[in-house]
């Protein structure tokens, strides 16, 4: 006898091989969809991340070409070597380039690659170009971004007082206000006039040391603003002040208040160089009389004036001074009009007498530089007499001394040392004109502008 099987149970096997074949199919299509989904998410997210690390890679770039120009400013080497990777590219816009490949990270992965381009570099306004490329994926496209900026010299002389360490105001008429010498309304004649004068007698130190004092203002008045590091401490005495002509602050809280005590202040001073061929200048032996030089270039072994004896200079002239300077007695250097006196000492500096006459029109044709000594031995750089001090003083790794200049104590110009005292009776005009057109301490990033490239126009384009 013959059974036949049911063909319901066969039809309901079959209807569930068909399920799960629609199932899996459903599920592998939903789990297809979500690794492409997961994979265009990664892509994307990676592309957006390149995106961002190109443009902190062309910045990179960007700093590699703007410490490689101050470069010269703070060690006196060369800048753009070749030994560093730097090569001129001549042409119709000179330029110095360097292209940086297998760019890494801290954890030593490849970022991308890196083309530094300096352009105009001889100029006062030269251009720095950085352009930088990532891969997005192992084989996907590359991300181009690029950043341009342009540079302007950086004043060696950004501020009426600059200290390495601390400036102490000891005296008890002690008084810095400003002028600018190339302002008929603030000045007189290119020089200051007391009825011009202005509130930007700035004061600064460089300190980095927590918990000093940096500023000691005692009872002096600061027609100008205190400038400290971060963690820079400023005093002010029972009768000092702070602030403009108008307005004045006698403690430190309200003078932070109003904008006239900052903690922000940060500079590089570079060292005081030596022209290149100094040690070959016409001799001038051992200065210890009067005397004068004529334009030119000359080398002393010291500058030794006492009683009565007159250094004049009478033209433009560089003098190097392999020694000291010292002027005691009613000794005195006299600029005659239209002279101009740059002096660099190596070692220690004492002006006294009648000091240096200056009887050109600027204080930029004055310029002493203190170069930095051999060893661990202390400089000092003192300025006392009675005439009327009129120029630059440079020496960032001298005590420097004030001790008054004259009935009124009058000095005008800029300093940098690597500390500041005023003793007794000083009066400081700071020369704002210096910030425009005084001796260059390097460079400062004027502008900045992000770029990328647009395959589109074949060419580089602003982000903004």
């Amino acid at each position: 006898m013959k059974h036949s099987i049911p063909r319901r149970r066969t039809d309901e096997r079959g209807s569930l091989l068909i399920t799960a074949a629609v199932a899996s199919a459903v599920i592998g299509i939903l789990v297809g969809g979500m690794l492409t989904y997961i994979s265009n998410e990664y892509r994307l997210n990676l592309r957006s991340h390149r995106w961002t690390q190109g443009l902190y890679l062309a910045e990179a770039g960007a700093d590699m070409s703007f410490a490689e120009f101050n470069n010269y400013y703070i060690t006196g080497s060369n800048y753009f070597a070749a030994s560093r990777g730097w090569s001129y590219e001549a042409g119709g816009t000179p330029a110095y380039v360097k292209v940086v490949t297998d760019f890494r990270n801290a954890n030593g992965e490849i970022i991308g690659t890196v083309s530094n381009r300096v352009e105009n570099p001889a100029s006062i306004t030269p251009y720095v170009k950085a352009f930088a490329s990532c891969t997005t994926t192992p084989s996907g496209p590359l991300v181009y971004r690029g950043v341009k900026c342009h540079l302007a010299n950086s004043g060696r002389f950004p501020v009426g007082m600059v200290a390495k360490l601390k400036v102490d105001m000891n005296g008890n008429t002690v008084t810095t206000d400003s002028y600018d010498s190339s302002d008929v309304s603030k000045s007189t004649n290119y020089k200051y006039d007391s009825a011009k004068r202005q509130a930007h007698g700035d004061i600064a130190s460089n300190d980095t040391i927590i918990n000093t004092p940096d500023i000691t203002i005692g009872n002096a008045d600061i027609y100008g603003q205190v400038l400290t590091s971060p963690v820079g401490l400023v005093t002010i005495g029972a009768g000092g002040s702070v602030g403009d002509l108008s307005s004045r602050y006698t403690d430190v809280a309200s003078a932070q208040n109003a904008g006239w005590v900052r903690n922000d202040f940060a500079v590089d001073i570079p060292d005081a160089l030596l022209p290149s061929g100094a040690a070959s200048w016409s001799s001038a032996g051992n200065i210890n009389s009067s005397v004068t030089l004529g334009s030119g270039d000359y080398k002393a072994s010291g500058v030794d004036l006492k009683n009565s004896d007159n250094l004049t200079i009478d033209g433009n002239v560089r003098l190097y001074v392999a020694g000291n300077i010292n002027m005691i007695g009613t000794s005195k250097i006299t600029i005659n009009s239209g002279g101009t006196l740059t002096v660099y000492v190596s070692g220690n500096t004492k002006i006294a007498g009648n000091g240096v006459v200056n009887n050109s029109t600027s204080d930029l044709n004055l310029q002493l530089y203190a170069l930095k000594p051999t060893g661990n031995q202390p400089q000092t750089f003192d300025l006392n007499g009675n005439g009327y001090w009129s120029g630059l003083v440079y020496a960032p790794y001298a005590s420097v001394t004030l001790n008054g200049g004259g009935a009124n104590g009058d000095m005008s110009g800029a300093i940098v040392g690597k500390s500041i005292t005023l003793n007794g009776q000083v009066q400081f005009h700071y020369d704002e004109n210096l910030r425009k057109h005084g001796p260059n301490a390097g460079y400062d990033i004027a502008s900045w502008r992000s770029m990328h490239y647009d395959p589109s126009q074949s060419k580089w384009v602003n982000d903004y």
